[in-house]
C-alpha cells in the first residue's frame, strides 16, 4: 500500500465565467520536502459580493496574507494555525477596510483547506463552503454551532457573513481523514444553490476535476446563474511506490589538453611576441628622451637672448592721482563693510545658543529619545498570534504610546525640528487613532455652496424637516433658506421686511424648529410663522406667551403630539429663568397655541438648564451641557449618577471638552446620540441607552480636509437601516455632507 497521497486540481476557465463574477481562487503546493511534510498543501477560495476591481485586489491580498501567516506559524497544529491565519485576515479587513478600498455593502467570504498526509483541515468564515464526495455521497463541513449570547447587549458571534464584519469573529475549523478516491470541492454558496446539490455531487463523483469544474460552470450558465461562481475541485490519488532499477555512475568530461605546457602551439610564436613587446617599450623611451633634450636646448638659447631694461616713471600724472583716490575710497568702503559684518556676527554670537559643552549632551539626548520612541511604537506594532498589542492589552499599549509621545517631546525640547519628528509622530498618531476608535475625515461633499449663491451670508441655525429638506436661518440678511440635499437647490422662503402674499412683513428670523409637516419660525418681533412643507408659504401662528421670552433664548424644539394628527408641542429653554416652557395645542388644524406655556420640568435637574448648549426632544428631552447631557423622562430629569455621557477614552491627550451640538439617529438596530465637540473639532457617537462611548470622527491632520470640522454651526445625522449614516453640517459657507464610516 502506498504511504503518500497526491492531488489533482480542477480550476474554472476564465472564458466560461460570467462577467459579473469576481471570486478568487488560489493554492500552494510546497516544493520543499520539510514544508510539505509539516504544513501540507493549502487551497483557498474567496467568495465576493458586490464585486469591483478594488474588492478583487483586496481579496487577493487577503488570500496572500492567509497563505503567508499559515506557513509562517509553527507554534501550533495545522488546524490551529489555519484558524489563526483566517482570524488574522478578518482583523486586517476590519481595521484596514478603507486602505483596501472595500466598497460599502460588499464582502469577502473565505474557505481554506489544507491537505496533509491523510488528513484534511478546513477553516471557513462567510458563505463559501467545502464539500467532500466519497463513494457517491457528498458531505458538507458541519455548520457552525448556534450563537451563544450571555449578555443581550453584547453579541459575540462566531460566524459572520463577511470578513471584517466584527473584530471578535472566530472562523469555524474542522478536520477529518481522507482516502484515495475522495473528491474535495471548494465552492461558492451561490454556485451550489444555482446548480443544485445533486448535479454538483454527480459531476464531482463521475468526472475528473477539470471536467467536473467545466461541466458545473456550463450548468450554472444554462440555469441563468449570475454573480459569484467560484469553485475548485481536488481529487485525492495515491502515489505509486518507486524502485531503483539502475545504479547511477558518475561521468567526467574529457580533457584533451591536460598536461601540455602553457604556451602557443605555433613554433617561435612566443619568442617573436616577446621581442616585439621589448622593441615597443624601447621606442617609447627614446621618444621621451628626445623630447626632454629639445626642451633643454630651447631653454639655453632663450637664456642668452638680450632683454630691454625696466623703465620707472619720473613723475606722477593726474590719472594716477585719481586712481589712488578711487582706491582709497573703495578701501574705506570695504573696511566699513567688514566692520558691519563683524557687528552682525557679534550680535548673532550673542544670541542664546547651545554651548559647545552642551551640544554633545543635547544630541545624545535627542538620539536616545528618538530611539526610545521608535522602540515603543515597534513594541505596540509587534504581533503575537496575529494580534498586535492594541488587541492584546489596550491599557499597556496606551501607556507605551504615551511614553513614546513624551520621548518625542523630549527630542523636540533639545532642538530637533518638528519636520524631522513628523514620521515617528505620524506613526504614534495612527496607533492612538486605532486605540481610541478615531476615524479621520479627509473629504466632504458640498451639498450647497451658500456663500457663492447669497451675499452677506451669516448662517446660524439649521433644522431637518420630515421630507429631508434643510431649513437654515441667515442672520446676514434676515432670511430663511430651504436646501434640497438631493440636488443642492436653494430657495429663500422668508425674508425680513419683505411683504408676504397676505400683506404682512416678518421681522428678522430668530428661532426655528420643525415637526410633522410644518416648520415653525419665530422672528425678533415675537411673531410665530408656520410654513407648510408643500406650499412653503409663511402664515402667522398664534402662540400665547411669546412676548415673555428672553431675548437671549436660542434653544427650541418641536415634537409631534398625537400621531397621525399633524399637531405638535413646542419646547423652549428660557436662559433667564432656567425653565423649559412647553406649549400644547388643541386637537384642531391649523395648529394654534391659545393657552400659555407650562413648566415642563417636574423637579430641578443636577445641572442648571441655563448652561445648556443644545436641546433635543424625542421620546425624552435632552439638554446638552459642556461635557455631558441631562435626560428628562416625561418631565423628570435623571440624575447624573443614573445617566450621563461617558468621557471619551482619549482624555489623556484631549482633556478639554466643549460640547455644542446634539442630534440622534437610528443606525440598524442601534440608537445613537451624536455630539459635536468644538474644543477638539470632532463628532462623537454615544449609545442612547446608557451613554457609553461608541466612536469619534476627527478631520485629517493635514491636506485639503484638515479644517472640515473647525466651524460647525448646526448638525443633522440621518437614520439608516443598513450602512454608515450621513451627517449634514452647517458651516459659514454652506452645507457639507460627511459619511460617518
Amino acid at each position: 500500500m502506498s504511504q503518500r497521497l497526491a492531488t489533482r486540481i480542477g480550476l474554472p476557465s476564465p472564458d466560461e465565467r460570467s462577467a459579473d463574477s469576481h471570486d478568487v481562487v488560489a493554492f500552494h503546493e510546497p516544493a520543499i520536502g520539510a514544508e510539505a511534510r509539516t504544513k501540507g498543501s493549502l487551497f483557498l477560495l474567496a467568495q465576493l459580493s458586490g464585486g469591483s476591481p478594488p474588492l478583487v485586489a483586496a481579496a487577493r491580498e487577503v488570500l496572500a496574507a492567509i497563505e503567508r501567516d499559515y506557513y509562517y506559524d509553527l507554534s501550533g497544529g495545522v488546524t490551529v494555525a489555519l484558524a489563526r491565519a483566517v482570524a488574522a485576515a478578518n482583523r486586517r479587513v476590519y481595521h484596514q477596510r478603507r486602505r483596501l478600498g472595500i466598497p460599502r455593502r460588499s464582502g469577502i467570504g473565505v474557505v481554506a483547506v489544507v491537505i496533509l498526509g491523510r488528513l484534511a483541515h478546513v477553516a471557513r468564515l462567510g458563505p463559501a463552503s467545502a464539500v467532500v464526495v466519497r463513494e457517491g455521497r457528498m458531505y458538507e463541513v458541519p455548520p457552525p454551532p448556534a450563537v451563544a449570547e450571555e449578555d443581550p447587549r453584547v453579541r459575540q458571534r462566531r460566524v459572520a457573513a463577511t470578513l471584517g464584519e466584527s473584530l471578535e469573529v472566530e472562523p469555524y475549523a474542522w478536520q477529518g481523514s481522507i482516502a484515495a478516491g475522495d473528491r474535495i470541492c471548494l465552492v461558492s454558496r451561490n454556485l451550489a444553490q444555482t446548480v443544485g446539490a445533486t448535479e454538483l455531487r454527480a459531476a464531482l463523483a463521475d468526472k475528473r476535476p477539470a471536467q467536473a469544474v467545466e461541466h458545473i460552470q456550463r450548468l450554472f450558465s444554462i440555469r441563468g446563474g449570475s454573480g459569484s461562481d467560484g469553485i475548485m475541485a481536488i481529487e485525492i490519488d495515491e502515489v505509486s511506490p518507486t524502485a531503483t532499477v539502475h545504479q547511477l555512475e558518475p561521468v567526467w568530461p574529457a580533457e584533451p589538453f591536460a598536461g601540455l605546457p602553457d604556451q602557443s602551439p605555433v613554433p617561435l610564436a612566443d619568442a617573436i611576441g616577446r621581442g616585439l613587446h621589448r622593441a615597443e617599450d624601447a621606442a617609447d623611451e627614446a621618444r621621451s628622451a628626445v623630447g626632454r633634450g629639445v626642451l633643454t636646448v630651447l631653454s639655453w638659447i632663450l637664456a642668452f637672448v638680450p632683454h630691454r631694461g625696466p623703465e620707472y616713471p619720473q613723475r606722477i600724472v593726474r590719472t594716477a592721482e585719481r586712481d589712488a583716490g578711487r582706491r582709497r575710497r573703495l578701501g574705506l568702503l570695504g573696511m566699513a563693510g567688514v566692520a558691519g559684518i563683524l557687528a552682525i556676527g557679534a550680535s548673532v554670537a550673542a544670541l542664546p545658543s547651545a554651548k559647545p559643552t552642551e551640544a554633545i549632551p543635547r544630541a545624545s539626548t535627542a538620539r536616545q529619545a528618538i530611539a526610545e520612541a521608535v522602540e515603543l511604537v515597534e513594541t505596540v506594532d509587534e504581533r503575537v498570534d496575529g494580534a498586535d498589542l492594541l488587541d492584546r492589552d489596550p491599557q499597556r499599549a496606551a501607556g507605551l504610546l504615551a511614553d513614546a509621545t513624551a520621548a518625542v517631546e523630549r527630542a523636540a525640547g533639545v532642538g530637533v525640528s518638528r519636520t524631522q519628528l513628523a514620521p515617528i509622530q505620524g506613526r504614534i498618531d495612527d496607533r492612538l487613532d486605532d486605540l481610541y476608535l478615531v476615524s479621520r475625515v479627509d473629504r466632504a461633499e458640498v451639498v450647497a455652496d451658500l456663500g457663492a449663491a447669497f451675499e452677506a451670508l451669516d448662517p446660524t441655525d439649521m433644522v431637518a424637516a420630515s421630507d429631508g429638506s434643510l431649513w437654515i436661518i441667515d442672520d446676514g440678511r434676515g432670511r430663511v433658506i430651504r436646501v434640497d440635499p438631493a440636488d443642492g437647490s436653494t430657495e429663500v422662503v422668508m425674508r425680513a421686511g419683505q411683504a408676504l402674499e397676505s400683506g404682512l412683513e416678518p421681522a428678522a428670523p430668530w428661532l426655528i424648529a420643525t415637526a410633522a409637516t410644518d416648520v415653525v419660525v419665530i422672528d425678533r418681533a415675537r411673531t410665530a410663522w408656520r410654513i407648510d412643507l408643500v406650499e412653503r408659504v409663511p402664515r402667522p401662528m398664534p402662540i400665547n406667551g411669546l412676548d415673555r421670552l428672553s431675548s437671549a433664548t436660542t434653544l427650541i424644539a418641536a415634537l409631534q403630539h398625537r400621531p397621525p394628527l399633524e399637531i405638535f408641542n413646542l419646547y423652549v429653554v428660557d436662559p433667564a429663568t432656567g425653565v423649559i416652557d412647553r406649549w400644547s395645542p388643541p386637537a384642531v388644524i391649523p395648529v394654534t397655541f391659545p393657552d400659555p406655556p407650562v413648566d415642563y420640568l417636574g423637579e430641578a435637574p443636577d445641572l442648571d438648564p441655563r448652561t445648556a448648549r443644545d436641546l433635543r426632544v424625542d421620546v425624552n428631552a435632552w439638554l446638552l451641557h459642556a461635557s455631558t447631557v441631562t435626560r428628562v423622562d416625561f418631565g423628570l430629569p435623571a440624575d447624573q449618577a443614573d445617566y450621563s455621557l461617558d468621557p471619551p477614552p482619549d482624555a489623556a491627550i484631549r482633556p478639554s471638552l466643549d460640547y455644542r451640538l446634539l442630534d440622534g439617529a437610528t443606525v440598524g438596530a442601534r440608537e445613537l446620540l451624536y455630539v459635536y465637540d468644538a474644543a477638539n473639532h470632532r463628532i462623537i457617537a454615544f449609545q442612547r441607552a446608557d451613554g457609553s462611548f461608541v466612536r469619534q470622527w476627527i478631520a485629517a491632520a493635514s491636506g485639503p480636509g484638515a479644517g472640515l470640522l473647525d466651524d460647525v454651526r448646526a448638525m443633522w445625522v440621518t437614520s439608516v437601516a443598513d450602512g454608515p449614516p450621513a451627517a449634514y453640517l452647517l458651516t459659514a459657507d454652506g452645507v457639507l455632507r460627511l459619511v460617518l464610516d
